[in-house]
């Protein structure tokens, strides 16, 4: 009696098994919803410009109520600057940006949300020359905020999530973590002391943060990275080093012959200073590790 049961089991089993198996994903959800509508889906956004890699920022509109999109919708948005100085920004000027469309030309007031997408784009595409040379650029005081104000092709736009403002700064492509490897020597009244090395292990990190377009802080001095110690590099056009000491910081002397190598992202830094009556001669490379930009961990750039 107790195998008939298990035999009947199995079999009602079998069943639903094949009746699940003619029935497919299309049974039971459906395309189209009620209601579309379109949305901004952050309120508030933090985004970075990066040197030399486009200068340019997308702002996304989300279609919501369908899975698959077969027809354009055509988004109007403004600009609303008293919400840009409401939150806390300034705005930022005309002359240092135009707003793009996917395939490079300006727009005014439209996005796009293409048929085959559910998400359209206008892009922030900076003016480098003017944008970089702009003190206030950097640090994220300028914001723009967009409003969208109609739509057709949906049915409506998503009243809580009409608005965002967008923040910018910028950052140089080297800016990021890095592993150094290298040596110290060290000299104390002139007798040879002991060297450092340090042979690019895991926790022979230093970091690089940003202080101008072409110039950036290096958070660290040999092996120390005590807030104290740390210094300027300005990178030339032919791709030089001027390591300078910053301000309150341990002074370092530049020894010459520092260096970019952009292909490998590789810095190669040659400085001395002083600490405690003992001279440190220190001959560093630096090799990329990781950034993270806008809240993105990249790595293997």
């Amino acid at each position: 009696m107790l195998y008939n049961n298990q035999r009947m089991f199995t079999i009602i089993l079998l069943a639903m098994g094949a009746l699940l198996a003619s029935c497919g994903y299309d049974d039971f959800v459906e395309n189209e919803f009620e209601y579309t509508a379109v949305y901004l889906p952050k309120a508030e956004i933090a985004r970075t410009f990066i040197m030399d890699e486009g200068m340019k920022i997308g702002v996304g509109v989300v279609l919501g109520g369908r899975l698959s999109n077969d027809r354009d919708v055509e988004v109007t948005f403004s600009l609303d600057s008293t919400a840009t100085v409401d939150a806390g920004y300034a705005v930022l000027p005309e002359s240092h940006y135009r707003l793009e469309g996917p395939d490079g030309q300006p727009v005014s007031n439209t996005i796009i949300v293409p048929a085959g997408k559910v998400q359209g784009f206008v892009y922030i595409k900076a003016d480098s020359a003017i944008f970089l040379s702009d003190p206030v650029a950097l640090g994220h005081n300028y914001a723009l905020s967009f409003q969208l104000e109609e739509v057709i092709g949906a049915d409506s736009i998503l009243a809580d999530l009409t608005t965002t403002t967008i923040s910018f700064s910028y950052i140089n492509q080297l800016f990021g973590n890095y592993v150094q490897r290298g040596r110290i020597t060290r000299m104390e009244k002139g007798d040879p002391v002991e060297p450092v090395i340090y042979p690019g292990g895991i926790d022979d990190v230093i970091a690089l943060t940003m202080h101008a377009p072409d110039t950036l802080i290096v958070e660290g001095i040999g092996e120390s990275r005590q807030s104290g110690d740390k210094m300027k590099i300005a990178i030339g056009d032919d791709n030089t080093i001027d390591i300078i000491s910053f301000p309150g910081a341990t002074p370092v002397t530049d020894d010459g012959g520092s260096r970019v190598n952009r292909m490998a992202r590789e810095v190669i830094l040659n400085y001395t200073f002083e600490v405690n009556d003992i001279i440190h001669t220190a001959r560093d490379t630096l090799d990329f590790r990781n950034r993270v930009v806008d809240g993105v961990n990249q790595f293997n750039l």
